[in-house]
Formats: structure tokens, sequence, C-alpha cells
């Protein structure tokens, strides 16, 4: 925390910084594990589109505080080091921009700046309308990974992107203005908006704001779901979000919403996740040191540091003790992939809560290990991975 500082280029767009950290380590995580999979002889081809790339709010000619370099510059990353490992790997990117000035400047940064290893290209109009255009660009053998990120929130509705939704091998990072969405929900000739974005009407009468949110985002997260298509009941569609706050404000300016097929994939997203949450944590607490100084003109002793809150968006220790009671009360549970991947989806939670838990339940005698001897393990006293591991509640009831 001592030597951090926001780079000058996300100065007054601290967000922009959490959700490009966020596509970055994700993307590369994804396109690793996606290129190192193929079987076949000939390789494998790997793309991504950028539904609403912009430039925004970056005028250097180089970008690098754009999705548009951060994806280009993950790409050829990550072809090299499969190159490096054997794996014969095509990538292609397609970026989409409707505005005439911003799609100029992604023309000319494309044909200037795109590594020799990646094939990209663009396309200029609105996206609901090239929807279909996208997915011939993309055609049905690769895997692709969607980035949807428009300033607004109309373009992200359930039934507006179900053409791409139902596109087999395909993943999705889904930018929810939640801050407009809030402010809309209330104003009553927009709620058969609000239906279409969501999927569904809702009825949030009541509701606590924390309740409220959640219930829009988990009411988004099902219906997009109900879109993917899954042919196999073994690995049926899943979510995760991560929540994105202003970085001003002491609430949510977005969710970022993730849609997969695949256990590992809500796994890995919600591994990155946390230290992600760590960087906007310390993006909040350098600004709020920085505003105490221009208000008082004096800093803090202990600068951002006082300012940092290392338990935000972290589960209580109570609460995710309860689960793991509620969870095995009625009998041993073989947990692998699949269902530690549900586990998360259902919670929310980071794995890290999760194993703290475990780690302290075991410790006290209150859950056992029937696979291994957890109490040997310092960091992970439950090992998921292929067969799984068996957990028993062995406290009190």
């Amino acid at each position: 925390m001592e030597n951090f500082n926001i780079p000058q280029a996300y100065h007054t767009r601290e967000q922009a910084l959490v959700k490009h950290s966020l596509l970055q380590s994700y993307l590369e995580k994804l396109m690793l594990i996606m290129g190192a999979a193929s079987q076949s002889r000939s390789g494998v081809e790997l793309c991504y589109v950028d539904c609403f790339a912009g430039p925004w709010q970056d005028e250097s000619e180089a970008m690098e505080s754009t999705s548009i370099a951060i994806s280009l510059r993950t790409l050829a990353a990550c072809r090299l080091k499969l190159e490096k490992h054997g794996y014969r790997v095509k990538m292609r990117a397609l970026y989409i921009e409707q505005d005439a000035s911003a799609y100029a400047r992604l023309e000319r940064y494309l044909n200037k700046s795109t590594p020799r290893t990646i094939k990209s290209s663009c396309l200029k109009g609105d996206f609901v309308q090239l929807r279909a255009d996208i997915l011939r660009w993309v055609g049905n053998g690769p895997f692709c990974f969607f980035f949807v990120d428009p300033k607004g929130w109309t373009e992200v509705g359930v039934s507006t992107l179900e053409p791409l939704l139902r596109r087999p091998k395909s993943e999705f990072l889904i930018n929810l203005m939640y801050d407009f969405v809030n402010r809309t929900m209330s104003i009553g000739d927009r709620k058969a908006d609000m239906a279409e974005l969501l999927g569904e009407p809702l009825d949030l009468e009541g509701l606590s704001p924390k309740e409220r949110e959640s219930r829009i985002v988990q009411t988004y997260r099902r219906n997009l779901k109900l879109r993917l298509p899954s042919s196999n009941p073994r690995f049926p569609p899943r979510a995760a979000h991560v929540q994105v706050l202003d970085p001003q404000k002491n609430r949510t300016k977005y969710h970022l919403v993730y849609l997969t097929s695949h256990p590992r994939g809500v796994i890995e997203f919600k591994l990155i996740s946390e230290p992600v949450e760590k960087l906007q944590q310390m993006v909040r607490a350098r600004n709020k040191a920085s505003r105490k100084q221009e208000i008082t003109g004096t800093g803090d002793l202990f600068g951002a540091e006082s300012f940092f809150n290392s338990d935000a968006g972290h589960a209580g220790a109570a609460e995710v003790d309860r689960f793991w009671h509620t969870y095995l009360k009625k009998g041993p549970k073989t947990i692998d992939t699949h269902a530690f991947a549900t586990i998360l989806e259902d919670t929310d939670w980071f794995e890290s809560d999760l194993d703290e838990s475990l780690m302290r339940l075991i410790k006290a005698g209150k859950v056992t290990n029937l696979s291994a001897d957890a109490t040997r393990r310092t960091r992970h006293p439950l090992h998921y991975a292929g067969q799984g591991e068996t957990l028993k509640w062995t406290g009190p009831d």
C-alpha cells in the first residue's frame, strides 16, 4: 500500500482501473487455459470480441488505459507463452464502435499497433444492428470471449444479448451499470424497460438497499444463464460478478457479470476477483487520503494505509462458519470442482473465506476431512480438484 499510486491515465476514472485489472487478469488466465487444452495437432483458434470498444477518456496515441490496448497486449503475451510450450494457437480480436471519431482512432490504432501475432478487425455501427455480423466473424468453431461494456444499460438487456448468449463455446463479461439501473427502477414509466433489461418484472417494495441490489443482480444473472446453451447436465450455465464501487462515494458504480458453462471458470474468476477487490480498496484508500489532505491541509500520519479496509468485500467469519454447519449437518459431503463452483456461485464469497473458515472449524474439531489429514495443511484444507474430498460435520448440532 505504501508505494501504491493510481496511474495518471486513470485519475478521475479510477473505477476503470479496477475493471481493466479484472479484464486483463481473467482474459490472460482464460486464454492460457483454453490454448493449452487443445489436443488438435492443427492447433486451436481463440477469439476476443469487444462490443463497445471506444476508445474513451484516453487521448494518448498509445491508448494504454483502454480495453483495446490492454486486450491486444494480453492476447499477444498469451500466444507467445503458449507457443513457447509447444501449443499452436491462432488468436483473433474484433472491436465494435459506433461513434465516428472514436472509430477513426480505433481503426488507426489497430492498423498501427496490433501485434503481428494477432489478427484484429473492427466494425463501425450499432452493436445491436451488428450482432449477426459479429457472430459471422467469430464463426462456429472457435472459442470466444465477449467483453460487453457499454456506456448505458439498454444494450445489455437479456433479450438483446440472447443471440450472442446462445452461441456455444463462449464466455462473457458484461457491465451492468447498476447506478443507472437502480435510479431507473423506481420510475413508473420505465418499468417495462427494466423488465426487458433484467429478463422479468421485479418487485422491490420494502427491500433494504443491500437486498434491493442483490435482488437486481441475482435476477439478471439468473435470466442470462437461462439463455446459455447447456447440452450436458454436468456443465450447467454459471455466473459470478464483481461489484465495482464509485471511487469517491460509498455506493456501487456497476457490476461486472461473468458467464460460463464450466465450473473451473467460476473458480478461476473468483480467484482473480480477490486481488481485484484489494486493488479497489487501495484505490479508495488513496482517494480518501488525498481528500483529507485537500480539506485539512495536512496528511494522515500513516497515509493511505489508515484508510485501507482489508475486510471489505470479504464475508464475515461467523457467517461462513454457519454456512459450513448448514451445508454439512445432514451428513458427509464429497466436494469436487463442480460442487465447489456451486458454493462459490451461490454465496458470492472468495475461496480464501471458505478456506479460512474450514481451517478454524477443523482446528476446533467441528469439521473433519475424511479423505485426508487436513490438520497438516496450512492454506487449503479442502482439495476439490479431481475426485474431490469428503467433509463431515463433527461438532455440536
